[in-house]
């Protein structure tokens, strides 16, 4: 297992190199111009405001794309980009004069906030009532089950966004519409957290029906196997069947869905974020690409490539756990 985790570990150094590689040809050669989007409102910043009274010359622009190295060559940039990160810095970002660590550390935990607790209640509530209706097939809970999961599954996610808002906000207010925190009052936590019900709540509801749907599959076709049979014929329990035997079981191709939910950690939220001005990497992506902050930019790259990678180990790791017959060599 240690030998395996440790070759997964080495492996993942080409692989990031390559990812880093694409996105960086493909970031320097698309269309749009960081230095115009950077040049125009300093100018307007240094003329005082007033329109028409600076004009942004070629001169302007080929100094500014000279001082941040964009007039060279895109592999002598990757490879000076390469450099940086090897020795810890990613750089700074274009829009802000500030370092690439310090715009994404301070976007990742909002963005965690959020989602780990959409994670974890999604994950609860899609596992649960997909075990109920494998148990209880064909019932009326398990119809129920199913029209509210296909519900979900067919609502775009920044409808659902919206739903809330108007229910919740709007209509009840019960809960802020949007923000991190109440302006002008002292931090709290009670505060902070009616800020995050309504989007944790979207991201929950928008990852359970899957879960849940999946589970229910995965647990029909294991309850139906002759040892859940002869489980039940040996006058074991029926909760000790289902979930010593049939559950543990169950969880093999369950594994697969979460393991690849972990990514959208960092970026699933997108939408959800900017419905409701919640401040993290969402935000932080969106207002770089429009930007054209490559730097930015390529920290979240590798930042989600390596969440990537270690949630498809963690995964692979976790079949050995759930089954021993699996051995990882």
């Amino acid at each position: 297992m240690t030998k395996y985790i440790i070759r997964r570990l080495l492996l993942m150094v080409p692989v990031l190199l390559g990812i880093s590689l694409l996105n960086f040809s493909l970031y320097l050669n698309a269309p749009g111009d960081p230095v115009s989007i950077m040049l125009n409102p300093l100018l307007m910043q240094e003329a005082g405001g007033g329109v028409g009274q600076a004009r942004v010359t070629e001169e302007m622009i080929e100094a500014a794309k000279e001082r941040l190295g964009l007039n060279d060559p895109w592999t002598v940039q990757y490879v000076r980009w390469l450099s940086n990160v090897l020795r810890g810095d990613f750089g700074n970002s274009f829009i802000n004069p500030e370092p690439v660590s310090d715009v994404i550390g301070r976007a990742l935990w909002p963005t965690l906030q959020i989602n780990l607790v959409a994670l974890l209640l999604s994950t609860i509530i899609g596992l649960s009532i997909g075990i109920l209706q494998a148990v209880f097939q064909y019932s009326w809970f398990d119809y129920i089950a199913s029209f509210v999961s296909f519900f979900y599954i067919s609502m775009p996610g920044f409808f659902l966004a919206l739903l809330a808002i108007f229910i919740f906000a709007i209509k009840l207010g019960w809960l802020p519409a949007a923000g991190y925190q109440t302006v002008g009052i002292e931090p709290t936590f009670q505060d902070h957290l009616r800020y995050m019900i309504l989007p944790t709540m979207v991201l929950a509801l928008g990852g359970a029906p899957g879960l849940m749907r999946y589970t229910r599959t995965a647990m029909l076709e294991v309850i139906h196997q002759p040892y859940i049979t002869t489980g039940h014929a040996k006058g074991l329990r029926p909760r000790t069947v289902m979930m010593r035997h049939a559950f543990r079981n169950t969880l093999i191709p369950v594994l697969t869905t979460l393991g690849s939910r972990l990514p959208l950690l960092i970026s699933g939220s997108v939408i959800v974020e900017q419905i409701f001005d919640w401040p993290g990497m969402g935000q932080a992506s969106l207002r770089a690409t429009f930007g054209r902050d490559y730097p930015v930019l390529m920290g979240l790259i590798i930042m989600s490539s390596l969440i990537t990678l270690i949630a498809i180990l963690i995964t692979d790791v976790a079949y050995t756990l759930v089954d021993p017959r699996i051995r990882l060599d």
